[in-house]
Parts: structure tokens; sequence; C-alpha cells
């Protein structure tokens, strides 16, 4: 017996109307009728008034009716307190993030407070290394970083993907994409925290960066001139969107990709807060969100003429 067919009951009764009660549902009419005839097949009853038009209920149908609205009521109550224990959840909660998913890690965390506002949290930025080092050790209970770099012992789960970008204010017309080849044409500031290794290892490789820094604040001024590039990845346009005649172009070739997600100690990540934590990353708002800072850098692409 599928609960959601008494909710189609329930709607029908209010709207007295099966189109209105389809819309009310966010469902089509064919699939309100469809649940209702189910709902009827499994209580062996009739319990709407069969015709052309919707007549209302049979005696049976009021009936059901009635238990209908009980059960929605008990169902709106579990979810209540279910809500309530969350909300009083107590205790210390740490979260590592590599420096190029600071931008994410600051809405897990704020979505987080709001669902359980009695933890206490503590978020720590660093690099991979660093990040990485601090879970082995157990000083933090999880990592958000880029998975490629999280190695066999660890635990790991899948947020997103992400590319690497190049990052330069013009305003002459640019192309879509851009190689690693390209990259070494302008002299480069580098901010080594927020690449993966196996791109950085590579960048370092190719090019000998004009400027390395550990700051967006100083990485954002150099780009602002005009005569620095850099590679990023391409959620940090949240970060630069203010540069005046931004642009960015998408990196194409091998290393350019980088897979987000979290990692612990096995078994950590389904146990306490941080189930709580992977459970706020199905939330449809929580999912608009990343949708919307992974694909801001379109405001800030001019293609060649």
């Amino acid at each position: 017996m599928i609960i959601r067919n008494f909710e189609y009951l329930i709607a029908l009764a209010a709207e007295g109307h099966f189109g209105n009660a389809a819309k009310a549902c966010h469902v089509s009419q064919p699939t309100l009728s469809s649940g209702i005839k189910q709902l009827e097949e499994d209580l062996d009853v009739e319990i709407v008034r069969h015709g052309r038009r919707y007549d209302g209920l049979t005696e049976q149908g009021e009936a059901v009716l009635e238990w209908a609205k009980r059960m929605q009521r008990d169902c709106n109550s579990l979810e209540q307190e279910l809500s309530a224990r969350k909300r009083s959840i107590q205790g210390a909660f740490r979260l590592g993030a590599v420096t190029g998913t600071s931008g994410v890690a600051s809405v897990l965390s704020r979505r987080l407070a709001q669902r359980m506002p009695h933890i206490r949290q503590t978020i720590t930025i660093q690099n991979t290394q660093q990040t990485l080092a601090a879970l082995r050790a157990r000083d933090i209970d999880i990592s958000l970083c880029n998975l490629d770099d999280a190695t066999d012992e660890l635990e790991t789960h899948l947020l997103f993907q992400e590319g690497l970008f190049e990052f330069r204010a013009t305003r002459d017309p640019q192309g879509g994409k851009v190689t690693w080849d390209d990259i070494g044409k302008l002299p480069l500031c580098l901010l080594p925290d927020a690449l993966p290794e196996r791109a950085l290892s590579r960048l370092l490789t190719q090019i000998d960066p004009d400027i390395e820094t550990n700051s967006v604040e100083v990485l954002s001024a150099y780009i602002a001139t005009g005569r620095f590039a850099a590679v990023l990845p391409q959620s940090y346009v949240c970060h630069l969107a203010h540069i005046p005649d931004l642009h960015v172009s998408a990196l194409a070739g091998p290393d350019t990709q980088m897979s987000i997600g979290f990692a612990s100690l096995h078994g950590g990540l389904m146990k306490g807060l941080s189930l709580g934590l992977l459970e706020i990353t199905h939330e449809i708002e929580f999912e608009r969100q990343i949708e919307k800072t992974l694909f801001e850098y379109r405001n800030f692409q001019r293609s060649k003429i």
C-alpha cells in the first residue's frame, strides 16, 4: 500500500475536482486517478462515487479519508519529532577542507548549523597534505577534498566534479578553452593550495610561475592588473567576480578535472554528525547552490567573434 495514494485522496476531497487535486499534488491527473484506483483495490472497497465527474466519496470512502487524515497527522508529528531531535544534538564536529573547496565548505557548514544549532563546529582550511594528515591523526572528523588525492585507507563519497580554468582580466575576445601549453604565454600567479596534486605537478613541470601565494586577496590583485593569469577550479569565480573585465577559459587536456567529495577514516562517513552532513548534500536547496557556484563562470566568458 503506497502512502502517497492517501495524499491523493485527501487532496481530492479538499479540491472536489480531479484536475485541481492533481495540480495540488504536482502530478498528472491520470497519475492521481490511478493512485486512488489502486487504493480501492488494496482496501477492496469503493472509495469514490464513480461517474463522468467527481461526485463525492462513498460511505466507505469517508471512513478511509478520516483514517488517511489521522495518518497524515501522525506523519507530520513524526517529522517534527525527528527534526526536534536533530536540533537537540550536541557535541563537537570538526570539518577539514582543502583550500580549493573553501566555498563549498562554507555552504555546508551554514546548513549544518541550521539543521543542528547546538553542535560546536570547527572548520579548518589547509592544503591537501595537511588536511589528509589531520584526518589520519583524528584531528578532524571528515575532510572535504579532491578525492583523486585521497589514498586507499580512506573512505570517500563523491559530491561533484569541476574543471580547472584559466582566469585573467582582459577586454579582448577570448576562446572558450585553453591548453596547458597556452598557460605559459602570460605571466602566471599561482595559488598552489587550490590545485590538485597532479595538476600542480604538471604545471610546475612545464611552467615557472612568476608569483606564488597562499592568499586569494593577493592572487586577485595580480589578476586585476591584466598582466597575470591564474589556473584555478571553476568555483573560484565566486571569489574573483569583483575583478573588472574578468574572463575565464576552460582548461582542456589531462589532469584538468577534480572529483570533490568527503573523505574519512573507514566507517566515519556513516555515523554521528558526518552522516548528518551527508544528508544535507542530498537536499535540493544545497544542490541548487552548488550548481549556481559551479556554473557562475559562464557569466565571465566572451567567445571569439
